[in-house]
């Protein structure tokens, strides 16, 4: 096959996510094809390669970036070409240039910045995000450094070795517990210090924490009593969530004790179950149950609903890390219905996300008949 390799090439680089605005499905299924363009280019040592040495370093540099608050102090000076000097003068400690060149070179080749000329380098509109904390994709790589590696790499094979392969649903027993330095889960560490809660949590917000309870807000303040909403979780990130409180009740509150909150006319768990078993779910929602009102009370569920078949990559990769950070999974349609069922609720709607991230799953309480008894 003889390809036009300098058409092909143009017509590559004019293509950006501006090109879809309104056609999510259709964005997302080019980048599944260019991705399976790239894997089909490659030749196998090039991914085998990539996989092994290049995604790990590239990661450690960026982190190194953000811990220098190179990104942020860029775009602060303006967002323009800089030379190595330059970057070197604005990085919060002493680098040395010998080094930063080496660092660079490879944010280049992995186009995270743009090498206009030797020793010149341009931010590309992502390096300018990890830049710009309002937003919050340095928290992703925060959040990745402090918490995301324990549960995956070596931990996570070794983890998986020494539990024999089976699935895991100790959330005592994780193979995050298994590589940090701590030998805690995930909650125990963000409990026990601040600036790994902070990390969380700005990830989080990227997206939950809050978000739900303050977009309903917006959208329905003159129709809402004065407390009537209701924010729960664990007191460290109540602490950090940015909400009003004219409309917004805060809670701490443990979901494996009885809800305190009776007869509301909905309880929304976004991005809940997937941390925990399907035990400890039951648990949760079983303890719901008994707060809800037969007939008027909803129970909205926001999280991944895994296809049976061609799940995108999010959800696949989603599942994996509940499984090395918590010991815990994302679930299909039928392990929700049968989940639900279990703690006696029908689900009444999926609502699905063309982006093929999260869904909204709505449902009451069965009723002693079995059915839903919607009012």
């Amino acid at each position: 096959m003889t390809v036009p390799a300098t058409n092909t090439a143009d017509l590559l680089r004019q293509a950006s996510a501006h090109d879809f605005d309104g056609d999510e499905s259709t964005r997302l299924a080019t980048i599944r094809e260019a991705q399976r363009l790239i894997n089909r280019l490659q030749h196998l040592t090039e991914r085998s390669w990539e996989l092994a040495f290049e995604n790990w370093a590239v990661l450690g540099i960026v982190q190194t970036f953000v811990n220098l608050g190179i990104f942020e102090r860029w775009l602060d000076a303006g967002g323009d070409t800089a030379s190595l000097e330059t970057l070197c003068g604005l990085a919060k400690a002493a680098i040395d240039p010998k080094l930063l060149v080496r660092l660079c070179r490879l944010l280049a080749a992995k186009d995270f910045i743009e090498e206009v000329a030797e020793e010149q380098y341009k931010p590309t509109a992502f390096s300018l995000a990890l830049g710009d904390r309002g937003s919050l994709q340095a928290g992703w790589i925060q959040c990745g450094h402090d918490h995301f590696k324990y549960g995956g790499l070596d931990h996570f094979s070794r983890f998986l070795q020494e539990t024999s392969y089976r699935d895991p649903v100790d959330g005592g027993n994780t193979a995050y517990r298994l590589g940090c330095p701590e030998n805690l889960d995930l909650w125990a560490r963000c409990s026990l210090t601040p600036e790994l809660q902070t990390s969380f949590s700005e990830m989080m917000e990227c997206w939950t924490r809050g978000h739900d309870i303050s977009l309903f807000r917006a959208r329905h303040h003159a129709a809402i009593p004065a407390g009537s909403l209701v924010l729960q979780d664990r007191p460290e990130a109540l602490a950090l969530a940015g909400v009003d409180l004219d409309k917004i009740r805060i809670m701490p509150h443990d979901f494996l004790t009885p809800q305190l909150v009776r007869n509301a006319r909905a309880y929304m768990f976004h991005a809940v179950f997937h941390d925990w078993s399907d035990e400890k779910s039951l648990v949760i929602l079983k303890h719901t149950a008994a707060a809800m009102k037969l007939g008027y009370s909803r129970l909205l569920i926001a999280d991944v609903v895994l296809q049976p078949t061609g799940a995108s990559a999010f959800q696949a990769a989603m599942d994996v890390s509940m499984m090395g950070l918590l010991s815990a999974k994302e679930r299909t349609q039928g392990m929700w219905e049968e989940l639900l069922s279990g703690a006696g609720f029908k689900i009444l709607k999926i609502w699905k996300d063309p982006k093929r991230y999260e869904s909204v799953i709505e449902a009451e309480l069965a009723g002693p008949d079995g059915g839903a008894h919607s009012q």
